[in-house]
């Protein structure tokens, strides 16, 4: 399982004094934990690369925020960065995703009904793999093909 390699890579961390990975994998587990205690019960390996996106998503705003004003902690979430996606899938290309979007439309039309439904029967298939805020504009590409 996903969090099993976490907390082995976490607990290695610990032990060699690698603050960066300790502090990455050390947000993950914590919003793991929140997730499990939530009464969802236990956490799939999709639950965990749904925490590990997240971070990510964090780091980078961190990293971007901090870029002119203060360089240690922007390369500090640029480090993190790279630790937590060592532990998403491959990530898929914008045409893989195109690909996936023309498989699943089966709509005859191009509405904002349309579009909506497409996107979320993709959702599912691109945890992870995909920077989910740029499903939207791929699928308006592909809609404005289909007409």
């Amino acid at each position: 399982m996903l969090l099993d390699d976490i907390r082995a890579k976490f607990n290695d961390a610990r032990k060699t004094k690698d603050e960066v990975t300790k502090s990455a994998l050390e947000a993950v587990i914590a919003a793991t934990l929140l997730k499990q205690k939530s009464g969802k019960g236990e956490v799939t390996d999709n639950d965990i690369i749904e925490c590990v996106s997240k971070e990510i998503k964090v780091q980078k705003e961190i990293a971007e925020l901090y870029k002119t004003k203060d360089v240690a902690t922007s390369e500090l979430a640029s480090g993190k960065i790279k630790v937590l996606e060592s532990f998403l899938p491959a990530q898929m290309t914008e045409e893989e995703v195109l690909a996936i979007i023309k498989e699943k439309d089966i709509y005859d039309d191009a509405s904002p009904k349309t579009k909506g439904m497409i996107i979320k029967s993709i959702m599912p298939l691109l945890a992870g793999k995909f920077d989910k805020s740029k499903v939207n504009g791929l699928v308006e590409e592909y809609l404005k093909t289909k007409c």
